[in-house]
C-alpha cells in the first residue's frame, strides 16, 4: 500500500495528464469538486495539489472561469528578419494582424536619436497588434522618415508585410540590423490591448534596420507578452574550448652545445 500523501498523488496524476496531453495546453481542467469526487478526497486536498501546480507554472487560475493548463509558448528567433506571421506559421499557429493606427507624426527626441534624424522630423508611425490563433501576443510600433517613402500609408498595412513593402515596392536596401531586448512590465494601455493585467511581465524588442552601414531606416519596437512568448536561438558549429584545426606539433628536445 502506497504511503504517498494524497495531495502529492493527485498533483503527480494531474501533472502526468498535462504532460501527456490528456489536459491540452490552454484547456480548462476538471473543477476541484469534480477532482475531489474522482479521487475520493476533500476539496482542500485537491486545492493543495492544484496550488502546487499553479506555483510550478503548469496551471493558471482565471477568476470566475476555472483553472487552465498554461498555453504553450510561441517561440521567436528574434535576431533574424523573419516576420511574426512566418514564425507563427512555422510553429503551427494561425497569425493575424490588426492595424491600430497609421499616421504622420513629428519625431520625439528618442525616435529622432534612434533614426539619426532631427527632433520634429515628420515620421510615418504604424501601430499594429499581432495575434496567434486569435490571441493577442505582441504590440508593435514601426517608425521611419516620411520622406523615405511618403506613399506608404496608402498601402494595405494590415495584411501586407512592411518588410516586404520596403524591400520590394520601395526598393529600400536593408543592409544591417541592430537588436536590443529588455525585460519590462506591461503598462495599462498595452496590457489592455494584449488582454493581460497591468504589470504583467513582458519583453521589449527594439530593432533598428539600416539602409547603409551607418544610416538607420526603420525603428521597430515590439512589446511581447511574457506568459505566451519565449526567445529561442540555435548556434551551430560551436567548437570545444582550445580546439585546434590541426594537431599541435610535438615538442622537440633542445640540442645541447
Amino acid at each position: 500500500m502506497s504511503h504517498t500523501p494524497r495531495h502529492i498523488h493527485i498533483r503527480e496524476t494531474v501533472r502526468r495528464r498535462i504532460l501527456n496531453g490528456t489536459y491540452p495546453p490552454g484547456e480548462r481542467i476538471p473543477s476541484e469538486p469534480a477532482l475531489a469526487q474522482e479521487f475520493g478526497v476533500s476539496r482542500g486536498t485537491v486545492e493543495r495539489a492544484i496550488r502546487a501546480l499553479v506555483e510550478e507554472g503548469l496551471l493558471v487560475r482565471q477568476q470566475g472561469r476555472g483553472t487552465f493548463v498554461v498555453p504553450s509558448l510561441l517561440e521567436s528567433t528574434c535576431f533574424r528578419l523573419s516576420t511574426f506571421a512566418e514564425e507563427a506559421r512555422r510553429q503551427g499557429w494561425e497569425p493575424s494582424t490588426h492595424l491600430l493606427r497609421a499616421h504622420v507624426t513629428p519625431a520625439d527626441e528618442e525616435s529622432a536619436a534612434a533614426l539619426g534624424l532631427a527632433p520634429g522630423t515628420p515620421l510615418i508611425e504604424i501601430v499594429r497588434l499581432h495575434h496567434a490563433n486569435d490571441e493577442p501576443i505582441v504590440h508593435e510600433v514601426r517608425q521611419l522618415a516620411h520622406a523615405l517613402c511618403p506613399d506608404l500609408l496608402d498601402e494595405d498595412l494590415e495584411h501586407t508585410s512592411l518588410h516586404v513593402l520596403l524591400l520590394c515596392t520601395y526598393r529600400i536596401p536593408l543592409v544591417r540590423v541592430r537588436f536590443t531586448v529588455r525585460a519590462v512590465t506591461l503598462e495599462n494601455h498595452v496590457a489592455g490591448l494584449l488582454g493581460v493585467p497591468p504589470g504583467t511581465p513582458g519583453f521589449a524588442v527594439e530593432r533598428i534596420t539600416y539602409r547603409t552601414a551607418t544610416q538607420p531606416a526603420v525603428r521597430m519596437v515590439q512589446l511581447w507578452r511574457g506568459d505566451r512568448f519565449a526567445f529561442s536561438e540555435e548556434i551551430v558549429g560551436v567548437r570545444e574550448p582550445f580546439e585546434r584545426d590541426e594537431p599541435a606539433s610535438e615538442p622537440t628536445e633542445r640540442s645541447r652545445p
